[in-house]
């Protein structure tokens, strides 16, 4: 059996037609729905021209309809290239300029950006419009009166990119990690090793349908036949009233959108839940903690993944106590080492590269085809992987080398202060020197050089201390997994000195 997306949504329409596949707020869909309206939307695309090979962007707020645009084009053998909805018109226009796409499909509110690309020639769709009038090719008009039968065989193969992610880069334009059905697939099926049985209460959706891990969840509950649950905003009260009404046994959350569930003021049943999950990269013990006592009866699990290469390297709740900060251990099937310091990976999961992008790919693959992470981890006896840092953020400092997130981890918990971010500036004696950053609280001082050497104590070694501290208003993070963003906060700190 070929590894195709498509046919995960195939599987599930089979085995389970009537199961539930999908939720927003009070709209349930089956596999059987989102069949139906998937051929419906592949025969309305096939109809204007879309085949094997093209791209087709998505610009828009979820909605559920989303799911059939997708695999839609899937069937079709292009490429789906989802956007950030609130890009701006200048932002979409460079982007669609790099990416060439045969179609580009807005919902209303994105209408200035319609305007901007059709005027500069690039084909417009709108979806979403609820029959509204519109200049351009309605989907959903079209799809409403478009047949629903299965669609012939169009010759897909599982080498062909089936998406493209527009990475969330701190500068720059975002590059475009292009995707095979085959490493979806393997991502999609690795899933299920938090809950190998099919079937269950499904999972809270909390990553953005523009984001890769977005995708990979829908997939992944889909092949095992489990539903996936959206919420409309991602604030505490939508996601609390989403698990008291669809009842997810998962729920995955980045650290700053646990904060949210985790308020104090929050008050929802969360007895469902059975697996509760978190990462990006090092991860703070503490909120572990604090998950654990607000689902007492859900297994923990850290992951560590990208959009790169997928999922990589995870730890489960019986070892989580006993290794603090570690991530883990690498998937089934995924090769891991460490070259001067950095973490390397290969598997089927990983990307087919950045789309033309030639020299950028190249820069993080190497010889023999291993991923370069640019992640420095170090590795415990029995093989558990931990994260200290960015390469390309590594501090040097008087011939020594400092990882931000082992400072930044150090600092936590210091009174008065909501965030930290450390970075490296530069210094005609030392290289440079250590710096942190900080969000304080209302009515709080910033604290000083002495505060922090006495909170760190002997947990860092005295040259990796912060000589140099500075407050910020926020600390800038990437939309899609909050992870904060070095290089704009050295460009504030820079600026205000």
């Amino acid at each position: 059996m070929s590894r195709l997306t498509h046919r995960i949504l195939d599987i599930a329409t089979s085995t389970t037609p009537d199961a539930i596949a999908a939720t927003l707020g009070m709209r349930a869909l089956t596999f059987r729905e989102v069949d139906h309206a998937t051929s419906a939307m592949a025969h309305t695309l096939q109809s204007i021209g879309i085949g094997r090979g093209q791209r087709v962007m998505l610009q828009a707020e979820t909605t559920l309809d989303h799911l059939a645009l997708f695999f839609a084009t899937q069937r079709l053998g292009a490429a789906f290239v989802p956007l950030v909805p609130t890009l701006s018109v200048e932002e979409t226009a460079r982007i669609a300029a790099y990416i060439r796409p045969s179609l580009v499909a807005v919902d209303p509110a994105r209408h200035t950006v319609a305007e901007a690309l059709a005027s500069s020639g690039v084909p417009v769709a709108t979806t979403g419009s609820d029959g509204a009038p519109t200049p351009y090719v309605d989907l959903d008009r079209l799809a409403a009166d478009a047949s629903d039968a299965p669609l012939p065989q169009t010759g897909v193969g599982e080498d062909d990119v089936h998406a493209i992610f527009l990475t969330s880069g701190s500068t720059g334009q975002p590059k475009g990690v292009m995707l095979s059905h085959k490493a979806s697939w393997q991502r999609s099926m690795n899933g299920g090793s938090r809950a190998v049985a099919c079937g269950g209460g499904g999972e809270l959706m909390t990553f953005p349908l523009y984001h890769w891990a977005g995708w990979n969840y829908v997939m992944e509950n889909w092949a095992h036949r489990r539903a996936a649950h959206f919420v409309p905003r991602l604030d505490g009260p939508s996601m609390g009233q989403a698990i008291e009404r669809w009842r997810p046994a998962y729920v995955y959350c980045i650290p700053a959108v646990w904060e949210r569930l985790l308020d104090p003021a929050m008050r929802f049943d969360a007895s469902s839940v059975r697996f509760v999950g978190s990462g990006t990269s090092r991860f703070d013990p503490v909120l572990l903690d604090r998950i654990k006592a607000r689902f007492p009866q859900a297994a923990r699990t850290v992951y560590y993944g990208s959009t790169e290469f997928g999922g990589a390297i995870t730890l489960h709740d019986n070892e989580i106590e006993k290794r603090p900060g570690a991530v883990g251990l690498p998937y089934a099937g995924c090769e891991a080492r460490i070259v001067d310091g950095e973490l390397r990976l290969r598997s089927l999961s990983m990307m087919d590269g950045y789309f033309e992008l030639p020299e950028q790919t190249s820069a993080v693959f190497d010889q023999d085809g291993w991923y370069m992470t640019g992640d420095l981890v170090e590795r415990d006896a029995d093989g558990f992987f931990y994260v200290t840092g960015r390469r390309r953020e590594v501090i040097r400092s008087g011939g020594e080398t400092i990882a931000p997130a082992e400072v930044e981890l150090a600092l936590f918990g210091l009174p008065g202060v909501r965030e930290v971010a450390v970075v490296g500036l530069p210094d005609p004696v030392w290289g440079e020197v250590v710096c942190a950053a900080f969000v304080v609280e209302d009515g709080h001082a910033l604290p000083s050089i002495e505060i922090l050497r006495g909170h760190v104590g002997n947990s860092l070694a005295p040259f990796k201390h912060p000589r140099k501290i500075v407050q910020v208003d926020m600390l800038p993070r990437t939309p899609a997994t909050g992870q904060i963003m070095r290089a704009r906060v050295k460009d504030t700190v820079l600026s205000l000195s």
